[in-house]
């Protein structure tokens, strides 16, 4: 598996706080079957010191965080990309290049506040493919709007827009808002994407045995390696992700 929302990145977020943490996290995927990981550090947030992967700090992390990954002897790829925040300013920063894509591919992995408005999301992800590049939706189940009206989710299907769920929210962990949202996007084949948006080694981990082990059990071997192997292998490639049967 790939996992292409991870917050593995040391001591640049609320994700890994120390490179041993990040070393462990990278065990703990590789343990559980999962062969690359995409480095996803939130991006664009308000008053944060480092708001761009592209700053200087955050390049050399990465670096250091792959170096360190191949000297363990951790069997784990580890890609660039960043989690960005939709805010005023994300059009202009995509247009001057300044936001990391997803594995240095056509796709972006972007988030909204939990309580933003849907015709605001609409705006943003529209604006955003106009300039040619791939929306990714970060866990859509975990916002009040989506909730509230599951068919969102379905409008942003049927433009092309990417949906990734988090292993939190399909295990419950996320609340049961969440828990319920994700199931139902899952039982309708709205989804392409399940990723495990880790950021530490004990609650939000980044092993994924229970993770598969369920979806098989609830939606079948065929939908689950879409959601964890064939679409985020595609994203890493810059090929175009497929619909489950």
């Amino acid at each position: 598996m790939v996992d292409i929302h991870c917050h593995i990145l040391p001591d640049c977020d609320d994700g890994a706080d120390s490179m041993d943490t990040a070393l462990l996290m990278a065990r703990m995927a590789a343990d559980s079957g999962v062969t690359a990981i995409i480095a996803t550090p939130h991006s664009n947030l308000p008053r944060a010191k480092e708001k761009n992967f592209r700053d200087a700090p955050l390049a050399l992390r990465f670096v250091e965080l792959m170096r360190q990954v191949r000297d363990a002897g951790i069997p784990l790829e580890i890609q660039p990309g960043a989690e960005v925040m939709c805010m005023p300013d994300t059009v202009e920063l995509l247009r001057r290049r300044q936001l990391v894509t997803l594995a240095r591919s056509n796709y972006l992995l972007l988030e909204f506040f939990f309580d933003e408005q849907p015709d605001y999301m609409d705006a943003m992800l529209d604006a955003i493919a106009a300039e040619g590049v791939h929306p990714v939706v970060a866990h859509p189940e975990r916002y009040e709007a989506v909730q509230q009206a599951p068919g969102i989710v379905a409008r942003w299907f049927e433009k092309g827009y990417i949906i990734q769920l988090n292993k939190g929210s399909i295990l419950g962990r996320l609340g049961r808002g969440a828990e319920r949202t994700a199931g139902l996007i899952l039982s309708r084949g709205l989804a392409h994407l399940v990723a495990t948006d880790a950021h530490d080694t004990l609650v939000r981990t980044p092993g994924v045995g229970s993770l598969r082990q369920l979806l098989e059990e609830r939606f079948g071997p065929d939908y689950t390696r879409v959601l964890m192997e064939l679409n985020p292998e595609r994203i890493c490639r810059n090929q175009p992700v497929i619909r489950a049967d």
